[in-house]
């Protein structure tokens, strides 16, 4: 797929929650979307992102911003990472990793493990009709979003 620009409809998706309840991107149109992609559940740069993410919910739900994260983790570890963290947005599994690959952020070689693709640290922030208004992508799974740029952008949409 074509890399991802801002301005362009962010690719739907068909992907299990942590009970194995399908979500597609088109269920959070009416509300702005931050798409939060993270390469594996309870790593320690996941964890902090994740709830950073989650300690921030009032903003986002004040600013009508759904949180949505995503990794190739299944479903059945996602849900050990949801639970023992207290998340309070949905985790989906790409497992198949079609999603990560539709959005152009496919991790090879997660670490040491060689053949073994995770997506990249990555947020995509969409308005309410599904357009991208924001993207962060980091090659180096160690380095944290911009939690402050991302709250700057949200306002701006919000404006």
């Amino acid at each position: 797929m074509a890399k991802l620009k801002e301005g362009d409809v962010a690719p739907d998706f068909d992907l299990p929650d942590i009970d194995m309840n399908m979500h597609k991107l088109r269920d959070f149109r009416g509300k702005n979307t931050l798409l939060a992609f993270f390469p594996a559940a309870e790593s320690p740069v996941c964890t902090t992102e994740m709830c950073v993410f989650k300690d921030s919910m009032n903003e986002f739900e004040n600013n009508n911003t759904a949180v949505v994260g995503i990794s190739v983790d299944g479903p059945f570890a996602n849900k050990i990472f949801k639970v023992n963290r207290h998340l309070n947005f949905p985790l989906l599994s790409d497992y198949k990793k079609g999603t990560i690959s539709d959005y152009g952020i496919v991790m090879k070689d997660l670490g040491p493990l060689k053949d073994y693709n995770a997506a990249k640290r990555s947020v995509f922030l969409l308005d309410k009709d599904g357009i991208i208004k924001y993207i962060w992508i980091s090659d180096n799974p160690l380095i944290e979003p911009n939690y402050d740029e991302i709250r700057n952008k949200l306002k701006e949409i919000n404006n």
